[in-house]
């Protein structure tokens, strides 16, 4: 089997940030964005772990305090957001947002993988159905489906690694766990080759979506390229390259400040007396806010003071009650994170 780190195209991060939050050791071209935290949209180059892009970025702009939120394989290119400093606590709101890829796949050969890495496990000697099958069998994927996680992956049993059992050649039973294919296309088709494009949820491994396409059209496939084209709306065509000797002025220029970066989260604005008491821990009234519609129970705001920052994430949550009470007294907000 490869050496190679295998792990979720889409899953849990593993890149936990590292280090105390007092790490601001660079000049701070931007404001006092290093200060406050910050989030950068990184291309993740081949063969480079997630964990080497982290690095990468931690060594341009001498900070610790870095994260990111998503893994991507090894042989893997694309978006990788890195969240510094106190954006780390946005690892979550960041995670949930949709993915998006462009890859090709190879029909008829099966690997240890899933994907050009792995060694060769069998081959099928079946001609690639027309584009119409392909098109039909891509669109059984699509919508909420139920995908059991491969043996190569960063997911965990019994506190260990199921890539690291996979190598041992043990293979443990995994719960087959829910996840949503909001489009599967089939985009070109050359040999035995496939051009594809998925965009899914958080937790969708996109090999074994491969694995499980070639299996509906009776052979196996893997993945033979695969770019992250798109985490929510940053995308790839305008991620920061992480070049070697890169100044880290060059780096901070692509920052993005943090309530930007949760920007699909409706904004719910405090005034400058509430945010500073937000800061301290204390939850404001609905009433105080400057809000763009009503809140939705169980939905996530982003809480922004008078200046644009963001000073915390909120969930509304129902409370119980008559049904026919104003929307401030059925519902509670909850603070998730203070910033």
């Amino acid at each position: 089997m490869s050496g190679q780190r295998h792990a979720s195209e889409t899953g849990e991060s593993t890149g936990a940030p590292a280090g105390p939050a007092a790490d601001e050791a660079v000049a701070r071209p931007r404001g006092d964005l290093t200060g406050q935290g910050f989030v950068l949209n990184v291309f993740k180059e081949s063969p480079w772990t997630s964990h080497d892009a982290v690095a990468r970025v931690r060594r341009i702009l001498r900070l610790r305090r870095v994260g990111h939120t998503g893994t991507l394989d090894p042989f893997a290119t694309g978006v990788l957001l890195c969240c510094v400093g106190r954006a780390t606590k946005l690892s979550d709101a960041l995670m949930d947002l949709r993915k998006e890829y462009e890859g090709w796949l190879r029909f008829g050969v099966k690997t240890t993988t899933g994907d050009a890495t792995g060694e060769v496990e069998r081959e099928w000697d079946l001609p690639l159905p027309d584009e119409d099958r392909l098109r039909a069998a891509a669109q059984r994927f699509t919508g909420e489906i139920l995908q059991v996680p491969p043996m190569v992956s960063a997911l965990k049993h019994e506190g260990q690694r199921l890539y690291r059992l996979a190598r041992q050649g043990i293979t443990v039973e995994r719960k087959a766990r829910r996840i949503l294919v909001e489009a599967f296309e089939i985009l070109a088709v050359a040999g035995d080759r496939v051009r594809f494009r998925v965009r899914c949820s958080r937790g969708t491994y996109v090999r074994t979506l491969v694995e499980d396409f070639g299996a509906e059209l009776g052979a196996g496939a893997h993945v033979q390229e695969l770019v992250r084209t798109a985490v929510g709306t940053f995308r790839a065509d305008s991620a920061a390259r992480l070049v070697e000797g890169m100044p880290p002025e060059d780096l901070l220029a692509h920052a993005i400040p943090m309530a930007a970066a949760v920007g699909h989260l409706p904004a719910w604005r405090v005034p400058a007396f509430w945010a500073t008491k937000l800061r301290r821990g204390h939850t404001p009234p609905w009433i105080v806010l400057d809000l763009e519609r009503e809140p939705v129970a169980g939905e996530v705001g982003r809480l922004i003071s008078a200046a644009g920052e963001l000073v915390a994430l909120g969930r509304a949550l129902p409370t119980p009650g008559p049904v026919d009470r104003p929307w401030h007294e059925a519902l509670d907000l909850k603070l998730i994170r203070v910033m």
